[in-house]
């Protein structure tokens, strides 16, 4: 037994990845697709085909065999894929009487992806139907060239490819006569280690989980709650939801001050609120004020208004409100006013010195009308 598991030891430490991402993708020849900032394979609408065509994986030994192909392929309901694959040990082919270099013909878009088709086949390319998750075991060869085709009405997305060589973990755990490459009892074993090998790539890889940098959306949103800050709701994505978990623990620092306020609409935002103190302003509004000051900011010393000047949908609106709130001081009430870019009388809003009323007209071009002062060109 002991011996068995320093077998085993050694055989794990053979295992190779090659990781199919955006340095190889973007030297692939691409119909129909398109790589987008994260790596990932946008597949266009269309009722057509599209192709995927890959520069060869080095085995670095002749005779190499192949293991596991994986990747995650979100298409809709009415497509389908088609993965081929061939391996050789040399990287050159005989066209038309002369020697071309394969990755040079695959990756080169004149070509018709027919034509290309053509090769693999002439090469004894294996094909896989609708399989995320291959073994290549009876491919032979020291180079490997991979297409992926995409069928049908729809559009939808390719990432995470990655090739596992030799694909199992747990044949040379077993006696020589049971090693038989490609038999059944092979690729029964297959099955549990590639259920091995995808939880030791999770555990390879739990630091790219835990970097706020690299981390899923809903991942930052389970980060902010540990913190004590719920962001549930799809209310923040992207960039300006990373920012704000990377600042929570500075935010939680400057809770229930001016400043947390301030940093958090500049964040959210993009812009910092205007923030007006009932308290404060009480001691510069004349007595015969205290009435209108009552009415626009509140009537006690603790209400806090909040002067927005960019647009916030109205469905985010008591999103962002939530937010906020749980960084106000105890007994604080909250105020948040949208000031829109039209003013109107009777509403919530303020005019500066330049202000100006007047009584909006439509103007039209080419009509021989003259436009008076009160007219506005809108786009």
């Amino acid at each position: 037994m002991p011996g068995s598991l320093r077998g085993v030891g050694d055989f794990l430490n053979y295992v190779r990845n090659y990781s199919i991402q955006a340095n190889r993708l973007a030297k692939a020849c691409l119909t129909g697709m398109e790589l987008t900032d994260k790596g990932e394979l946008h597949i266009f609408p269309s009722r057509g085909k599209r192709y995927l065509f890959l520069g060869c994986l080095d085995g670095v030994e002749e005779d190499n065999r192949w293991g596991r192909l994986k990747g995650e392929f979100l298409l809709s309901a009415n497509m389908a894929f088609v993965i081929r694959a061939f391996a050789l040990n040399q990287k050159v082919f005989d066209r038309k009487g002369q020697l071309t270099k394969i990755d040079t013909f695959l990756r080169d878009p004149i070509v018709d992806p027919e034509t290309k088709l053509a090769l693999f086949a002439k090469a004894g390319a294996a094909s896989y139907v609708n399989q995320q998750d291959v073994l290549m075991y009876g491919l032979e060869g020291r180079y490997l060239w991979i297409c992926v085709e995409v069928m049908g009405d729809g559009e939808g997305m390719i990432r995470d490819l990655c090739m596992v060589l030799p694909g199992d973990n747990f044949m040379n755990a077993f006696p020589e006569v049971y090693q038989e490459q490609n038999s059944f009892f092979h690729r029964y074993l297959s099955i549990f280690s590639s259920i091995y090998n995808d939880i030791q790539y999770r555990i390879d890889t739990v630091d790219e989980v835990l970097d706020l940098d690299t981390a899923e959306d809903e991942l930052l949103c389970l980060f902010a709650e540990w913190m004590g800050v719920d962001i549930k709701g799809n209310f923040l994505t992207g960039e300006k939801l990373r920012t704000l978990v990377k600042e929570i623990c500075k935010l939680n620092k400057w809770k229930g001050t001016r400043k947390s306020l301030e940093r958090l609409t500049e964040i959210i935002l993009g812009e910092r609120a205007v923030i007006l103190e009932r308290n404060i302003l009480k001691e510069h509004a004349a007595s015969q004020e205290d009435e209108n000051y009552d009415r626009l900011y509140g009537n006690h010393a603790y209400c806090v208004t909040l002067l927005i000047r960019n647009y916030v949908e109205e469905n985010k609106r008591s999103q962002l409100y939530f937010l906020l709130q749980q960084f106000v001081p105890v007994r604080c009430e909250l105020h948040l006013v949208f000031l829109d870019k039209k003013s109107h009388m009777d509403t919530y809003c303020y005019m500066d010195t330049n202000a100006r009323l007047w009584q909006e007209e439509t103007a039209y071009l080419d009509r021989r009308k003259v436009m008076d002062a009160n007219a506005v060109l809108e786009g």
